[in-house]
This record gives C-alpha cells, structure tokens and sequence, in this order.
C-alpha cells in the first residue's frame, strides 16, 4: 500500500509498505480522506533526518477487525486525532476528557493517515452518519473540533462580536462556527487570500493588521466598546496580546492556535482590570463529535474549508500548498 513520509526539509515521499493487521482491539481503517494539519509545520520543515508517519486528520471504512468490540467492517467512520491511547478509567476518561488521561500509553501512528490504510484503536474509531461526506467528516474531529471546543466553552450569543486573529484551518473553521451561532465576525490575518476566502461566510469586517492599525479598526467598528469574545487561532505572541486589549471588560479570550515554540505574554494590567476570562483550549472531546456532526447537518459549511485536493502521489505538491499560504483547507484522497 501507499503511505507518505516526511524527512524534514521540506522532502516528502510516497513509499510502498505492507497493509498493517489487526490485532485485538487495533483495527485498519481505509482512508479516504486525510487532511494536512498546521502541526505538521515541524516534521515538514524540520532538519530531522528520521521519516515520520505523516496525518492524522482521517475518515474513511472500518476493513479489517480482529477482536473488535464496538466497530466493525464496513463501518464509516473518522478518526480521533489522539497522540496517545487512554485508560479510560482514571476520572479525566470517565468525564470524557480522554485528552486529560491520567495514564495514557504512547503509540506511533501506523502509518499515520495519508495512507491508504491505517492501523489504530477501536475507541478511536467515531462513527459518521451516510450524508457526510468523506471530505468533510475528515475535518470534524481536530479542525473544526478544536474551535468548536473553546467556543463551547467560552459560550457564544448571537448577540456577540467576535474578534478572530487567524484564519488559517483553525481560524476559518471557528469563522463558520461563530456565523453558525449567527455573531457579528471581524476576522484579522496578515494573509489578504485567506481574508477574501472567510469573507464568503458573511464575515462583517476583515483586518490586515500590516495595511490597518488593528487597535483603531476594532475600535471603531465595536465603538469603543471591545469584543465580546476573541479567538486567537494564530499561536502568534502579538495576537495574544491584541486578543486581551480588544475584548471589553468582562470578555472572554479562547487561545487556540500553537506554534511549535512557546511564547510567552506578559499579563497586562487592563487584563487584571477588565477582569478578563481567558482558556486555552485544545481540541473537542468524542462526546462532541455528533454536536459537530449535528451542526453540519443542519448546514455548517464545512466542505467550504477544502480548498484544494490531492492524489497521495501528489503529496509533497499537498504539502508544499498548504504550507504556501495559498490555500486553508488541503485534502488527500488515497484511493484517487
């Protein structure tokens, strides 16, 4: 079968491998669809001389099980983004939050998703339902899941004005779901391709910060009174910081984007004065995952995300787009 590796170095190649086995309760999914994610960045353009397994954004066919207790084969589903397997007894599992496991057990993906099968655990097998698409149900779980987790948290009102810094994957994706909840959007990135992408989903205001002082537009548009809720989708440090100066007293701020470094904020003191809500936030739970669905069915558009497709020989041209800035969402499709 075919899977992709990445050197590092900007390299990627398409090799053939033997089609992983199930084993137990580790089952093989048929991708169809997998989607490069910003995390990647570093794998890409790391001067690591080690391949790594590559995706981890999925959906595809349940195609081979073992001893499978809760999917079987033929069963569409997508695949939880998980870096780790859980216990799923410690109290975090028991609440749902399998990302807070107290006992997590690491595990390389195999061969990560931009293959054309992958070998993972069943209770990471999430079902979807017939009318969604492939393409779209790949995205549920990590890049419409991670805005979707900090907006659930944060809570949202269709009264509110919502600053977005950001509008990469992550960033167009909270852009849908905010205009989904119906409030007034001001979308700000450095990037004017992805500005015009977003202004399609009925965005109120977008921001180049690099043509516009950021501080006066906001300013203005709210009347000095400050966003009600800001999502900060970049992971840059100057975004942070815009976030927390933008939002009115008693606004909340969701920090959701990440870089492969830390960056560190120095706490101002209107911060402390607002009296500011602020999380970070890091990707949904599986209980989310039919609210997700629940929304695109009720016409979140999701597939507007997918900018670009590919065949998994095409990989490194997947790879070099997404990286490009030219593009928001980029899709692999193994079996085309």
């Amino acid at each position: 079968m075919k899977t992709v590796r990445v050197f590092g170095n900007e390299k990627i190649e398409v090799i053939d491998i033997p089609e992983p086995e199930p084993k137990d309760d580790l089952v093989v999914v048929k991708i169809i669809s997998s989607g490069i994610c910003g995390s990647e960045h570093s794998t890409y353009f790391g001067k690591s001389k080690l391949e790594n397994n590559s995706g981890h954004e999925a959906a595809g066919i349940v195609w081979k099980t073992d001893n499978a207790k809760l999917v079987k084969k033929g069963d569409r589903v997508s695949l939880y983004p998980t870096m780790y397997y859980y216990c799923h007894k410690c109290p975090p599992c028991l609440a749902g939050d399998w990302y807070h496991c107290q006992n997590p057990v690491a595990h390389k993906r195999f061969p990560g998703t931009h293959s054309q099968y992958e070998l993972i655990r069943e209770d990471c097998c999430l079902p979807i339902p017939e009318d969604i698409p492939f393409d779209t149900a790949a995205l549920i779980d990590d890049c419409l899941g991670t805005p979707y987790r900090g907006i659930t948290r944060l809570g949202m009102n269709p009264t509110d004005t919502v600053l977005i810094t950001g509008v990469g994957p992550i960033g167009a994706a909270a852009t849908i779901i905010s205009k989904f909840h119906n409030a007034r959007v001001i979308a700000v990135d450095v990037n004017n391709l992805r500005l015009k992408h977003v202004s399609q989903y009925g965005v109120e205001h977008t921001i180049n910060p690099r043509e516009d002082n950021l501080k006066k537009k906001v300013r203005e548009i709210t009347k000095n009174r400050g966003v009600d809720i800001a999502l900060e989708c970049s992971g840059m440090e100057e975004a942070q910081i815009e976030c927390l100066d933008a939002v009115k007293p008693l606004g909340k701020v969701a920090f959701l984007g990440i870089k492969s470094i830390n960056t560190k904020i120095n706490i101002p003191l209107n911060f402390i004065i607002k009296e500011i809500t602020a999380i970070g936030s890091w990707a949904s739970r599986p209980y989310e995952h039919p609210e997700i669905i629940k929304m695109i069915q009720q016409g979140l558009p999701a597939e507007q995300l997918i900018t670009h497709k590919f065949k998994i020989d095409d990989a490194s041209t997947a790879f070099e787009t997404f990286f490009s800035g030219k593009s928001v969402k980029v899709i692999i499709n193994p079996w085309e």
